[in-house]
């Protein structure tokens, strides 16, 4: 059995969908770039993306953050900060977040296979392998 300890952080599983689920993300220069857009908020907020996937019109996160803020500051800002950097980047293909956010909170010592599933949702989207309970409103 795994020992629990305390710890100074939380760790969160978050999902949010483009605008109108456009598919907006369609190849690895996007798929860099939204994740380096939301690496610099993240930092900028002390906190710490862990784990990141795409899939044409949605991302996975596994974002680390102190107790002293709220969560919905870190997606909230991650999520402005990223659309505005895509538009600044790409001012002639628009891209907006659609409203709200998927989260769930999770235990650090067990989340190896969450872990892989977020890394990995190309591969699932694509062969159909997903895990519902980690897809919100998957259509």
């Amino acid at each position: 059995m795994k020992q629990r300890h305390s710890s100074t952080y939380l760790l969160f599983h978050l999902v949010f969908h483009t605008k109108g689920r456009e598919r907006l993300i369609v190849g690895d220069e996007e798929e860099r770039a939204l994740f380096d857009f939301l690496r610099q908020k993240a930092h900028d907020l002390d906190a710490w993306i862990e784990e990141f996937g795409t899939w044409r019109d949605h991302v996975h996160l596994l974002v680390r953050t102190r107790p002293t803020i709220a969560l919905s500051e870190v997606y909230g800002q991650m999520k402005g900060f990223s659309a505005w950097a895509w538009r600044k980047q790409w001012p002639d293909r628009p891209f907006n977040w659609g409203d709200g956010v998927w989260a769930e909170s999770v235990d650090p010592l067990d989340c190896d296979a969450l872990r892989a599933y977020i890394r990995g949702q190309r591969r699932h989207h694509e062969n159909g392998s997903l895990q519902r309970e980690w897809e919100p409103d998957s259509p």
